[in-house]
């Protein structure tokens, strides 16, 4: 039986949650469908907010309210659903 390599090129962000739950869902798909050795990964390095200052000038919630124009609540609220997608 011939083996076929398929090749994925990926873009990601390092920091963004995400990214992450996208690259653990795809390796779990491939693992399920026993195509992890058929499979060739090119992983390409994306910055999805390159404007984003450097350094730590505020906290990251207050920074995240701000960027996308919703309250610290809301902000904390989305990082719990974040945090629970991550944990499953």
């Amino acid at each position: 039986m011939e083996r076929h390599l398929v090749s994925v090129e990926i873009w990601s962000d390092v920091v963004c949650p995400w990214c992450y739950i996208g690259k653990r869902r795809f390796e779990r798909a491939l693992a399920e469908l026993n195509a992890v050795d058929r499979v060739a990964i090119v992983w390409r390095s994306f910055q999805l907010h390159p404007e984003q200052p450097r350094g730590r000038r505020r906290r990251p919630d207050e920074y995240l309210a701000e960027r996308t124009g919703r309250s610290l609540d809301e902000v904390h609220l989305m990082n719990e659903r974040v945090t629970a997608r991550l944990a499953a």
